[in-house]
């Protein structure tokens, strides 16, 4: 059975559309890129909801930052409109119980996401869903034996918990939409990995 689990399709192309014209979008907030040999050093974000990162901003230190939140918009949300007709029927298609994290990714070409596994408390109380925006053959999305090239529109379902890793081959760049949702439609999935704990943490 394949790590990498097909979701729906969604339509991109606004959204697409949208990033190619608001260019400064992305890297406004470089946390994920300057962390201490973090696996993300390599590629640009554009943080469109998570923990409200300005009291964190203001004291001078990110400690507890990943612990238990509730997420807030960022200011791209209302820039990228085309998320509002994205976000809402990806809910309800996953049986969605929760909003949590949802993050837009570019890694250009030749680039990547080191191999890494994900920890943290937003880890293990949401499962985590990949739009492909912008993908060519050779944009690779791997873990352990499996490697995945969506098409732009896919989205796939991945636990994030099992180590996985990203190299962009082509001549393009990647973009991809991660939103994260707390669902239990995914239960026996998990546990076949012999993760429980996302539906008993934090309940």
């Amino acid at each position: 059975m394949s790590r990498f689990l097909k979701v729906c399709d969604v339509n991109v192309a606004n959204l697409a559309a949208e990033l190619d014209a608001q260019p400064e979008l992305w890297d406004t907030i470089r946390w994920r890129k300057e962390l201490p040999s973090g696996p993300h050093a390599r590629m640009s974000d554009i943080w469109v909801r998570y923990n409200d990162i300005r009291p964190y901003r203001q004291k001078g230190s990110f400690e507890g930052f990943n612990a238990e939140h509730d997420s807030v918009w960022y200011p791209a949300y209302d820039k990228l409109p085309s998320l509002k007709s994205i976000l809402p029927p990806l809910m309800m298609v996953v049986e969605g119980e929760r909003l949590g994290g949802v993050l837009i990714t570019r890694i250009p070409s030749t680039c990547g996401i080191d191999p890494h596994i994900d920890v943290s408390w937003h880890v293990d109380y949401y499962d985590k869903f990949y739009v492909s925006v912008k993908s060519a053959p050779g944009a690779v999305f791997a873990s352990e034996e499996e490697v995945l090239n969506p098409t732009p529109g896919e989205c796939w379902r991945f636990d994030n918990r099992l180590r996985h890793w990203v190299h962009n081959g082509s001549s393009e760049d990647r973009i991809t939409l991660i939103v994260c949702i707390r669902t239990e439609k995914y239960r026996a999935e998990h546990e076949r990995f012999g993760y429980k704990d996302r539906y008993v943490r934090a309940a």
